[in-house]
C-alpha cells in the first residue's frame, strides 16, 4: 500500500516537474538569444569562419541566416541587408544620433557579387558616365579604364560591401561633405562612430595609405567582424579568384588584393 501511495504522490508531482523544467528551458533559451545579441560581434570575430564564396560576395543576402533586412526607418531604400550584429550596432549609433540632432541614414548596404557586377560593368560599357565621360568610348586602355572606375567603385569579387559589414551614410557625393550639414554629420561620425565599432575605412591618402581608392567620408565597416573578415580574405583570395566580370582579366595587373582590399585606413586594419 505505501509503495502504491509512493507512485501516485510521484505521478502528482510530473506535471509540476515537467512545468519547471519547461519554464526553465525557455528562460535559458532567452538568455542565450540576449547573450547572442550582446557577444553577437566577439563571436564573428573569434568563432566565425567565412568560405571563399562569402568573401567574394557570391550569397544571397535576402537568405542568409546571419543577415537582416534594414527597417526602412534607418535607410532611403527597400530591401538593404546587413549582418545582424552589424545592423544593431548601427541602430544604436542612429539612436544617439538622434538624440545629438544628428540624422543617419544607410543609403547602401550589402551589395553581393551579382550587384556589384551590374555597377561595374555599366561603367565598362560606358551605360554609367564616370566624370561625365564614357569610358567605353574614351579610354581604350583596360588597365586605364579600371583604374578610373576603381577611384570610387569596387571590383566584383573585393568590395567591402560583399561582407555585410560596410555601410555607404546620407550621401556618396563628395561635395555633399563639404556643406554645412555634411560637415556636421561627418564630425559627429569621427567622434562617436569608434565607440559603436565603426569606422571610416577610406580615408585621405598619405604617407599610411599611399593608394586604394579616393577617401569616401560615406564609407563606415563595422570592425568586430570587419577585420575577421579581412585576415580570412588575406589568407583565401587571390587575383586568381577575380573573376567573372568585363575587364576582370585588370585584377591581376592592378594587384587590386594589395592595392585596393588592403589599403585602407591603418586605424581599421
Amino acid at each position: 500500500m505505501k509503495n502504491l501511495n509512493s507512485q501516485k504522490s510521484v505521478l502528482a508531482l510530473l506535471p509540476a516537474i515537467y512545468f519547471a523544467f519547461f519554464s526553465y528551458a525557455e528562460k535559458e533559451k532567452t538568455f542565450q538569444k540576449r547573450a547572442t545579441r550582446i557577444i553577437g560581434s566577439s563571436y564573428s570575430q573569434s568563432s566565425q569562419s567565412f568560405s571563399s564564396e562569402y568573401l567574394l560576395g557570391k550569397f544571397i543576402p535576402a537568405s542568409h541566416p546571419d543577415f537582416s533586412i534594414i527597417p526602412e526607418q534607418y535607410s532611403t531604400k527597400k530591401d538593404l541587408f546587413l549582418r545582424r550584429e552589424v545592423l544593431d550596432a548601427f541602430q544604436q549609433m542612429h539612436a544617439k544620433a538622434a538624440q545629438d540632432g544628428i540624422s543617419l541614414k544607410i543609403i547602401s548596404a550589402t551589395r553581393n557579387f551579382s550587384y556589384q557586377k551590374k555597377i561595374w560593368e555599366k561603367k565598362w560599357r560606358g551605360q554609367t558616365l564616370v566624370s561625365g565621360k564614357n569610358l567605353a568610348i574614351t579610354v581604350k586602355n583596360p588597365v586605364h579604364r579600371a583604374k578610373i572606375i576603381m577611384k570610387y567603385s569596387a571590383m566584383p569579387g573585393t568590395s567591402r560591401h560583399h561582407w555585410g559589414t560596410d555601410i555607404d551614410i546620407n550621401s556618396v557625393s563628395p561635395s555633399y561633405f563639404e556643406t554645412q550639414k555634411g560637415k556636421k554629420e561627418y564630425q559627429w561620425l569621427v567622434k562617436h562612430a569608434a565607440t559603436y565599432g565603426f569606422c571610416q575605412v577610406y580615408n585621405e591618402k598619405g604617407a599610411s595609405r599611399s593608394s586604394g581608392y579616393e577617401v569616401e567620408k560615406w564609407h563606415w565597416s563595422y570592425l568586430p567582424t570587419a577585420r575577421k573578415l579581412l585576415q580570412e580574405y588575406k589568407t583565401k583570395i587571390t587575383e586568381k579568384n577575380i573573376s567573372g566580370f568585363l575587364g576582370a582579366e585588370t585584377a591581376k595587373q592592378l594587384h587590386v588584393v594589395e592595392n585596393y582590399v588592403l589599403a585602407i585606413n591603418s586605424n581599421c586594419d
